[in-house]
């Protein structure tokens, strides 16, 4: 059995966007009850995170973005947008995010522990440098990628975000970086949140190539993510040869969950996993890092994430895929190898 981290703190469960919205405490609760109802709890090692400094916000974020942020909050909270609303503890909260997931990075890279699940809350692959949307006011994944960069010495970070939404946020904090490779599989932006994630977005300037998107239809399930991750991303992540393998795990993809209009299942999910430490194992000593983006049925945010530490726990007892890859899915990874045969051996 592999060395866990599951990073879990109770105050993720204070943050409250209000009574009727899909981001609320129940989500972990949920997944945690069923951890412990299952016996995860006994096999991982549960580790307590603090909240980040402003320092650490400062790695990516704009001075006026957390002081927007920090003066909203102490000032009683206010509507941020349509989806993003702060209340007066939403600013240490999200500090407390942020600093869960960078706990999650830190252990493994110092070898401390085999992989990591941040079961944190809110989320945050939305937020760019200076603005807050999308239910999240820090981008978590993006200030631990560069944490430990700047304080543990890392080059090569590959992120994979297979949340049912773009990850417009995290995309521009990176779009010219060529040293984090960051690969989206996302419902077709054309109709859905955030407008953004279209196969021609590939980077700019020395970061040219290092971006990917790669947009699905509805319906898209199990054996086309499977495909595309074989297919497709195996070869790439191979080429780039990253030091950590982040996955930014959205489970609103489900078939379950109305907020889109995907079809994976926990299986999928579970499947997914084994495919990222397959590959973690080769390329960088089995350093993967998941943290939790979205997922809003409370079933099947759970399950999914029962499958997940099971393979990172390395005791899956292996999950079966069932259906035929769609023609839609040959065709985009087709379209996407055309678009970046120049930057990668694909």
């Amino acid at each position: 059995m592999r060395n866990t981290a599951l990073i879990y703190h109770k105050r993720y469960l204070e943050h409250d966007a209000g009574p009727l919205h899909p981001e609320r405490k129940e989500r972990l609760i949920e997944v945690m009850n069923f951890f412990r109802e299952n016996g995860i709890l006994d096999k991982v090692k549960l580790l307590t995170p603090e909240p980040c400094t402003d320092k650490d916000l400062l790695m990516v974020h704009t001075e006026e973005h957390i002081r927007y942020i920090k003066e909203l909050c102490e000032g009683g909270g206010g509507i941020i947008d349509a989806d993003t609303i702060a209340k007066p503890q939403t600013y240490e909260i999200a500090k407390l995010a942020v600093g869960g997931v960078m706990l999650a990075g830190e252990e493994i890279v110092k070898g401390n522990l085999d992989n990591s699940l941040a079961l944190v809350r809110p989320p945050g692959h939305h937020v760019t440098e200076d603005r807050a949307m999308g239910f999240c006011y820090f981008n978590n994944v993006a200030i631990m990628i560069r944490d430990v960069q700047m304080n543990l010495g890392l080059k090569r970070i590959f992120l994979l975000d297979w949340d049912a939404h773009a990850f417009n946020g995290t995309m521009e904090i990176f779009y010219e970086d060529p040293s984090v490779l960051n690969v989206s599989i996302h419902q077709d932006p054309r109709s859905f949140y955030p407008g953004t994630g279209f196969m021609e977005q590939i980077g700019k300037g020395d970061g040219k190539g290092f971006t990917v998107n790669i947009p699905v239809p509805i319906g898209t399930g199990d054996p086309d993510y499977v495909y595309i991750l074989n297919e497709f991303v195996t070869p790439v992540v191979r080429d780039f040869r990253p030091e950590l393998i982040v996955i930014s795990s959205g489970i609103d993809s489900h078939i379950s969950d109305r907020i889109s209009g995907l079809s994976l299942t926990e299986n999928g999910y579970g499947k997914m996993t084994g495919i990222l430490l397959s590959l973690a194992d080769e390329l960088c000593s089995g350093k993967l890092v998941i943290e939790l983006e979205g997922g809003y049925n409370l079933d099947a945010l759970a399950r999914s994430n029962y499958n997940i530490i099971q393979e990172l726990l390395g005791i899956s007892p292996g999950f079966e895929i069932k259906g035929k890859v769609r023609n839609s899915t040959i065709e985009i990874i087709n379209s996407l190898k055309e678009i970046l045969r120049e930057y990668w051996r694909i």
